[in-house]
């Protein structure tokens, strides 16, 4: 296509050409032949700058057509491109806002601690900081049948005939309250202390109060702790069974108990080192050492005096141990252990029996949001710790030969973290008394509950939701099956609802 330029030059050469011509006609006479040959070629030759010329126009409105096309196009192009950044937009404000809200709860939380670091702390005695921590939870729990307590199920009961079977109960007893300090150092180790309490002591003596409950001790906890070791006399869980699973509607006894989780708190003397030092491939490993005084199941007096159980009698304490490893895999982290018991119980004519038990641990992660944990063990005598279905020995006889209760049992759980705030678990325990050990017995004829216990089964999937850090709800259905000595299993469906306050 020809420049305006070169379009005006035509016309202009045109132009003299027409004027150079005319006065040439108007001057002349009728022109000869061979003059008359010349102006009908400089006609023709006008006729073809005419074409031309008209040519050109033709090419000069086309060009214009075309900038019209083109300006549309472009006004199509800049409608486009603004829809476009707006539907951008609107994704980049709504992912500003989610960002913003988890800067909020994340600030609300840094807030916290930093109101925590400048609020006097609490006044005490040896003028440490003391940390108070624990949470106020409301359960409910709806039963199907018959069962030992109706706020923290653990045994299925026979029906009775004539009684109405199930139950709706709700309860604050399971509350927790927590008390951390931290004190001065002793020589290169640094000292500590914790205690946690909850109002599952009993019921009070009150027409009115059936539901509050009596305070009462859960764990406790004095350390000297140096870089690679540690001390601590403590009231706590065995420290062969070191996890435990995870519910929020049974926190008064903690979930899976008498069904494969070896969890009654004991008087402890424990001691622990970091066997690793440097880089290991093989993970990082750590030895533990205890002494024990293990319960004994049922031994308490109605006076609420203490008097020896038979393995104080024994005059000597109870020995544990506990090897595990931590193996960190990049996005996987593997964790296992091992551990023994050994005590030994005395009773009466002279009667001493030997109890022990080995133990395996695992809780493993096998991607970000996916968990799998648990616990086996194999012993006898152990009721104590919380298998053997309630019972360390059987007796047998009239006179009560006393024969240790050989066990098996453990637990496995399932945890996904859905999300940030939601995470679910499902999770089995079984704690099963030989057979051969309890037939025949003197416990077999019996109707004493717990005594006439051979075998109890505990299943249950939970969902927890935690908008906040310091908000919880969990819903959970759990399902228990609970075996005579002989006969069919009891059997009883638990649906339970939690809501708390941590603090």
């Amino acid at each position: 296509m020809k420049s305006k330029a070169g379009w005006k030059l035509n016309i202009a050469l045109m132009s003299l050409a027409l004027a150079a011509a005319a006065p040439l006609r108007a001057q002349q006479a009728p022109a000869p032949a061979a003059e008359s040959r010349d102006v009908a070629e400089l006609e023709k030759h006008i006729d073809e700058m005419a074409a031309q010329i008209e040519g050109m126009r033709q090419e000069l409105v086309d060009s214009h057509n075309e900038v019209r096309a083109m300006r549309a196009e472009v006004e199509e192009l800049r409608r486009d491109v603004s829809e476009k950044n707006a539907s951008e937009t609107d994704a980049s404000v709504a992912s500003l806002r989610a960002s913003v809200e988890q800067l909020r709860d994340n600030s609300e939380v840094l807030q916290a601690e930093v109101a925590q670091h400048d609020q006097t702390k609490v006044e005490t005695q040896s003028k440490f900081p003391l940390r108070i921590a624990g949470s106020v939870l409301f359960t409910a729990l709806s039963n199907s049948g018959t069962t030992d307590d109706i706020d923290v199920p653990v045994v299925a009961l026979a029906p009775q005939p004539g009684v109405s079977q199930g139950s709706l109960s709700a309860s604050v007893r399971q509350t927790i309250l927590s008390l951390d300090a931290s004190g001065p150092h002793f020589g290169s180790a640094s000292t500590s202390a914790a205690l946690s309490v909850d109002f599952f002591g009993g019921i009070p003596y009150s027409y009115t109060a059936t539901a509050a409950g009596l305070l009462r001790l859960r764990t406790a906890h004095a350390t000297l702790a140096w870089p690679d070791r540690a001390l601590t006399a403590a009231f706590d869980r065995p420290i062969l069974s070191p996890r435990e699973p995870t519910s929020w509607i049974t926190l008064g006894e903690p979930a899976l108990a008498w069904s494969g989780n070896l969890w009654t708190w004991s008087p402890q003397l424990e001691f622990s080192q970091n066997l690793t030092h440097g880089q290991n491939r093989f993970g990082d490993w750590t030895g533990e050492l205890a002494l024990i005084d293990p319960s004994a199941p049922f031994t308490s007096r109605p006076t609420g005096l203490r008097t020896p159980d038979p393995a104080e009698k024994s005059r000597q304490p109870g020995y544990e141990a506990h090897l595990g490893d931590v193996i960190d895999l990049g996005r996987r982290t593997i964790e296992w252990g091992a551990g023994g018991y050994y005590s030994r119980q005395a009773y009466l004519y002279g009667q001493n029996l030997d109890a022990w038990a080995g133990t395996a641990d695992w809780k493993i992660a096998l991607a970000n949001p996916l968990e799998v944990s648990g616990t086996f063990y194999r012993g006898r005598g152990i009721g104590g710790l919380g298998g053997g279905a309630f019972k360390d020995f059987v007796p047998y006889g009239e006179y009560g030969q006393n024969r240790g209760l050989n066990d098996e049992g453990g637990w496995a759980q399932v945890k996904w973290r859905i999300s940030r705030d939601v995470e679910t678990d499902v999770a089995t325990g079984e704690d099963n008394a030989f057979a051969g050990d309890l037939r025949g017995s003197n416990y077999a004829t019996g109707s004493e509950v717990y005594q006439n216990l051979a075998r109890n089964l505990t299943a249950y999937g939970n969902v927890i939701y935690r908008p906040r850090t310091y908000l919880l709800f969990s819903a959970e259905y759990r399902q228990i099956r609970s075996w005579p000595i002989a006969g069919s299993a009891d059997n009883d469906h638990i649906f339970g609802l939690a809501a708390g306050y941590l603090f």
